[in-house]
């Protein structure tokens, strides 16, 4: 369930600044928003065009560049091993890293080309804490289906810019899901390589399933 709730994601990724720039000077609020305006109507056009509807993995690596640019990918995983990445070798977190992005970048690129129909609303911005955090609270709607709640946890990063590292949708931080996915897995085997090795595996049978 919570799986098929991500195909919302990447739908409103790209609205998220344009909120957390209230947090901005005033005149960074213009630049903010017209780079999320840019980005969102790019990926909307981009992915209409038969090239990429009849090329899946042309998606991906569009949206994989995307991702790339607004996400904490670090952070994220970091998060996402909790605990045990105290163990983890820098190879194993780069190697972890790089399959948990794959991941997810197909599940955001198979939104993208399964949901054209969605509307976004955004709810007030009430945090008025400087401490380079922030949460955006949006709802997607999509015609003939239920409205998902999906907000986003946001860092400012040593560059200034905004960067998502948590995502709650329906109330259910992808953070917090997907970490206890893999304690439980950790906790099976004893090793992080099996979390990297089911990961692999997941993205081939992905692969190998977009081919068939």
């Amino acid at each position: 369930m919570f799986q098929k709730q991500q195909l919302s994601l990447l739908i409103s990724f790209f609205s998220f600044i344009i909120l957390s720039s209230v947090a901005l000077a005033a005149e960074d609020i213009a630049p903010a928003r017209q780079i999320i305006e840019k980005s969102s109507e790019q990926i909307r056009q981009t992915l209409k065009q038969p090239a990429y509807q009849n090329d899946f993995n042309k998606a991906v690596q569009f949206v994989d560049g995307i991702v790339t640019q607004f996400a904490d990918m670090p952070k994220v995983s970091q998060l996402v091993l909790g605990k045990n990445i105290r163990n983890a070798t820098p190879d194993q977190r780069q190697r972890f890293m790089k399959e948990f992005k794959t991941l997810l970048v197909r599940i955001y690129t198979r939104a993208f080309l399964e949901y054209k129909d969605w509307s976004i609303t955004f709810s007030p911005n009430n945090d008025d804490k400087d401490d380079g955090k922030t949460l955006i609270k949006t709802v997607v709607n999509q015609p003939g289906q239920q409205h998902v709640d999906v907000s986003y946890r946001m860092v400012l990063d040593e560059q200034g810019e905004w960067k998502v590292y948590d995502i709650i949708i329906g109330g259910v931080s992808l953070v917090t899901n997907y970490r206890t996915t893999f304690d439980q897995e950790i906790a099976k085997t004893g090793s992080i390589d099996s979390v990297i090795q089911m990961l692999i595996d997941k993205n081939s049978k992905a692969v190998s399933n977009d081919k068939s």
